[in-house]
């Protein structure tokens, strides 16, 4: 398991390293300008990552105080149980009360203490009260199934959209790159020309070298091939992120349509439970006063 202390400490240290090549970075001038950008970067998303982090874990350590609470309140409650068990001449819930309670019953119905305590009628009574605790479970179950898939979809449309949009920034970039391919390519030839002529051979071939990986950039932008997968790719990515979207949108149709599901059922719940009485009482008559067998 990852300590989160130590994984703090571990981001913290890095934040102060970075901040530290950041700053040695800038003091070096422009030379080392993208170096300190990125840094600083780095610097300002690890600061929110790591202020995120301790965030939550500020709020999950305060719910230390909610477990005591509730462990507090369970104590209470079984103390409460533990009075009505013990305390006074009479305690409704002690081993005498029920036995008495059991006579007392026995004497009234006719019933045998055996009958009374028979699996028989805890049965009948727990199938009610199962048939009311679980009318809502497919409905809970559906319902974790289609949030999963609706944070499936949503990571889905998430990527798609990047996707396009990176699909979309390699077009829109094209221009920029060509043109300046083009400023390269004539800075090069002229500097080629002016370095051989002033005598600097090394230099006026590395001109030449840029000249040429210039022109042979702008002869492979110039292909229509380039323009092709530029759309094709574009139009790729655009009908993925519709279709992203297209699932997205059917994701939280079911999961809305799952939570109104839910909702029915527990308001069915509410109503059973209105007449969860009476229906354990038939189920108990049931067990008491069964139907008379078919006759012959």
């Amino acid at each position: 398991m990852t300590d989160i202390a130590t994984t703090l400490a571990q981001a913290k240290a890095k934040l102060a390293a970075w901040q530290a090549e950041a700053a040695t970075a800038a003091a070096s001038g422009a030379a080392q300008a993208q170096t300190a950008d990125a840094a600083w970067d780095a610097v300002a998303a690890i600061e929110a990552a790591t202020a995120h982090a301790e965030g939550l874990r500020g709020q999950i350590l305060a719910r230390n105080d909610s477990l005591t609470a509730a462990l507090a309140a369970r104590s209470a409650a079984l103390a409460s149980a533990e009075k009505a068990r013990s305390d006074g001449a009479t305690p409704p819930i002690a081993d005498a009360t029920a036995t008495a309670l059991r006579a007392s019953l026995v004497s009234a119905t006719g019933l045998t203490a055996a009958k009374l305590d028979g699996a028989n009628l805890k049965t009948a009574v727990a199938a009610v009260d199962t048939g009311i605790a679980t009318l809502d479970d497919a409905a809970i179950s559906t319902l974790a199934s289609v949030l999963v898939t609706l944070e499936t979809k949503l990571q889905d449309s998430e990527d798609a959209e990047a996707a396009a949009d990176a699909a979309l920034t390699a077009a829109e970039a094209s221009p920029a790159i060509i043109a300046d391919d083009l400023d390269k390519a004539l800075l090069a030839r002229e500097a080629a020309l002016r370095l051989a002529a002033a005598g600097n051979t090394p230099a006026a071939v590395l001109a030449y070298v840029d000249y040429q990986a210039a022109r042979a950039r702008l002869a492979s932008a110039a292909a229509p091939a380039v323009a092709t997968a530029l759309q094709t790719d574009w139009n790729t990515a655009r009908d993925a992120q519709l279709s992203a979207v297209a699932d997205l949108l059917a994701a939280q149709v079911a999961v809305i349509q799952a939570q109104l599901e839910l909702s029915r059922k527990r308001a069915s719940m509410v109503a059973k439970l209105a007449t969860r009485d009476a229906d354990a009482a038939t189920a108990v008559d049931a067990v008491l006063n069964p139907p008379p067998p078919p006759g012959p």
